[in-house]
């Protein structure tokens, strides 16, 4: 049954109230639950285009304004400002925030977007924030991750407090970059740390985000986070993993230059094995998204191998046409699944 978002939220609440009351048992109230489901609507369209529009004004607005820094030296340097000082204020203001978006939230219970469009102010002045600390700190001869794993935590405190999922979004990529700058400043400038390029080292901090999001799965506290950090999980870990295919474990572009790709078959193989068994994983789990990102990565793959191994060698149409005939091949393949997911779920109904 297909409602709206705010019938939905209704009918959950009365849900949740039977089976509190003993009226239902947990199994009626699953069942029940599932054939729920929201409505798309003109307004969720409008929406969300409208959120996106607004993170990327508030970005170009930020980069306009703050990260040229003109505005805010001159107001520094006019009345003698220290950098810690102007630090201090604009984490006075991020509080601010933060309280202003606490309120905003339970008085606008059904407007997530436009929430969450909001909280885009707490990290740009966040972002100011820590910038400001770090120059008056020196940024540690260089070393910037300190900063930026007090960002992450910043931003996962603040995710959680606000139950927002953009903050959470913005704490795990703060913890990519925090990883890269860490394991920079351990190698010292060379191209290996304990034996690892870039792409090998993010491939095992994927392994770890991956392993972190089913941990966050089953602690109540950050469920709500559970299927953001999946998301983010897979898809660094499948982008770092697809480029330690291409580039193995070279520790530099120029090293990487004078070695034939079929050098690196051992990263190619091990990357498409990987991808074969996260798909028929995710199939037997019924993992839409995993199995999504997987058949796209997988495709990826095999574009990528044909650019490695046999572009010089075939037609350049005839690659094309092999690529149009592709896409139009995983388009029937996803509407055959779609179809059948629908009469699997309309002959449930009908059972029931």
């Amino acid at each position: 049954m297909e409602v709206e978002k705010r019938e939905a939220e209704v009918i959950e609440k009365a849900i949740q109230a039977w089976r509190a009351e003993g009226v239902i048992d947990e199994e009626a109230a699953q069942k029940l639950t599932k054939h729920v489901r929201v409505k798309d609507s003109n307004a969720n369209v409008l929406s969300l285009y409208a959120f996106i529009s607004a993170v990327s004004c508030g970005l170009l607005a930020f980069g306009a304004l703050v990260m040229d820094e003109k505005w805010i030296e001159l107001l520094r340097r006019r009345f003698g400002f220290s950098e810690i000082l102007v630090g201090v204020c604009f984490a006075i203001i991020t509080l601010l925030f933060v309280y202003f978006s606490k309120k905003r939230i339970k008085k606008n219970v059904y407007s997530p977007a436009a929430n969450e469009t909001f909280n885009i102010t707490i990290i740009l002045s966040l972002i100011v924030t820590l910038a400001y600390f770090g120059r008056s700190i020196g940024y540690q001869n260089g070393n910037y991750a300190p900063l930026l794993l007090v960002a992450a935590s910043a931003f996962g405190i603040a995710a959680w407090y606000l139950r927002s999922q953009l903050l959470w979004a913005t704490m795990l990529v703060a913890l990519a970059g925090w990883w890269g700058a860490q394991t920079y400043y351990w190698s010292g400038d060379a191209d290996y740390v304990m034996g690892m390029n870039y792409p090998l080292r993010f491939t095992i901090f994927g392994v770890g985000l991956v392993l972190a999001s089913f941990a966050v799965q089953h602690i109540k506290a950050l469920q709500h986070f559970a299927k953001v950090t999946q998301v983010i999980a897979w898809v660094l870990f499948l982008t770092a993993a697809w480029t330690l295919s291409i580039f193995g474990n070279n520790g530099s572009f120029e090293e990487w230059q004078r070695i034939r790709q079929g050098k690196f078959w051992f990263w190619a193989m091990s990357f498409s094995l990987m991808l074969i068994g996260l798909i028929f994983y995710a199939f037997r789990k019924r993992d839409d998204f995993l199995r999504d990102v997987c058949l796209v990565f997988f495709l990826l793959n095999i574009y990528t191998r044909y650019f490695e191994y046999f572009w010089d060698k075939t037609n350049k149409g005839l690659f094309f046409a092999i690529l149009a005939f592709s896409f139009w091949g995983v388009g029937r393949m996803a509407e055959r699944w779609r179809k059948k997911q629908i009469e699997n779920a309309t002959k449930e109904t009908q059972e029931e």
